[in-house]
């Protein structure tokens, strides 16, 4: 932060491009470090710190080359780094786009990656799947708890939904089909993922009644914190074809649609969805590994028919 600080002012950037560079700069540094908790030698590590290096930086560039496209150029912050020593004025809600969501999976991140600093995992030649396992474990306390972990994952949820838009976009509307596979695995993942960590670590008993509550919770917790990609809005993002396949709940706001049917859209079925998705993987999860896998994919092809009829209403 003090070289990019320095290169700024050099540049005759304000502190738009500084404030710009931070969330970057936290991302790359929460992900090597959960990559580092994961690895269990110097050949992974490479393996895993590569990967991320790779992935972080489509993150950052791909989006800034669509300039012209503004809700796709400001998934990056990049864009506001090169508006702001091109004289533009950043707004607020452009900032807030480009930012928050990468600053928030960040301390995703470094959570994540704080729930396997302890000797079970660092000093253990547990795989990687176990080690994502034992992460998601780590801050289930009780039931309720998985309704928590499903929102503070959300961030992570947002930024691969952006990124996956960014990468498809240039194929226009034969991109929506392959945004909706993505949006619906990357979404019941999201939901289930962590519910199942509980099952293998043992904190629930296997019980029907159970796994429905925890669906339940898991659901819940999704459905409120999804709200949180609203701030899409601030880009009009909703107003290209990618964008609204990949923030599909979100579709029907301004639509001139009537009240009621707004507030079915936007509250009763999203949360229908997600807690009848999360209850499906739950049942899954509490068999054992082959039934959540099967279960998962039940509930995304589930999610994927909401999707494709959302899009045929709206899109």
């Amino acid at each position: 932060m003090a070289v990019a600080t320095l290169i700024t002012i050099v540049l005759r950037g304000s502190h738009v491009s500084i404030l710009a560079v931070a969330p970057l700069a936290l991302l790359f540094l929460s992900a090597t470090f959960l990559g580092a908790m994961f690895a269990r030698s110097f050949k992974e590590l490479t393996f895993v710190t590569v990967t991320i290096t790779v992935s972080l930086t489509t993150y950052a560039f791909v989006p800034a080359i669509f300039t012209d496209v503004t809700p796709i150029a400001l998934i990056s912050p990049l864009t506001l780094v090169v508006r702001d020593l091109q004289g533009q004025v950043v707004g607020p809600g452009q900032f807030a786009f480009s930012t928050l969501p990468p600053t928030l999976t960040a301390a995703v991140l470094f959570g994540l990656g704080s729930g396997l600093y302890r000797e079970e995992d660092m000093f253990t030649q547990r795989s990687i799947p176990l080690k994502v396992l034992d992460a998601l474990a780590a801050p289930i306390k009780r039931r309720r708890s998985v309704a928590l972990i499903a929102a503070v994952l959300l961030p992570f949820v947002l930024v691969a939904e952006l990124v996956v838009v960014a990468l498809l976009f240039a194929l226009g509307e034969a991109s929506i089909p392959f945004i909706l596979v993505a949006v619906a695995v990357v979404e019941e993942l999201a939901k289930s993922l962590h519910v199942y960590a509980g099952y293998e670590h043992a904190m629930y008993d296997r019980g029907r009644k159970t796994a429905l509550v925890l669906g339940f919770f898991s659901g819940l917790g999704f459905f409120v914190a999804e709200k949180f990609a609203l701030i899409a809005q601030l880009v009009d993002l909703p107003e290209l074809p990618a964008g609204r396949a990949a923030l599909e709940s979100q579709a029907t706001l301004g639509s001139g649609l009537p009240l009621a049917v707004v507030v079915l859209g936007l509250l009763l079925a999203p949360l229908v969805l997600h807690v009848v998705t999360a209850s499906i993987s739950s049942l899954g999860a509490s068999r054992g590994k082959r039934t959540y896998v099967v279960a998962l994919t039940v509930a995304v092809c589930v999610h994927l028919v909401y999707n494709l009829g959302v899009v045929n209403l709206y899109v």
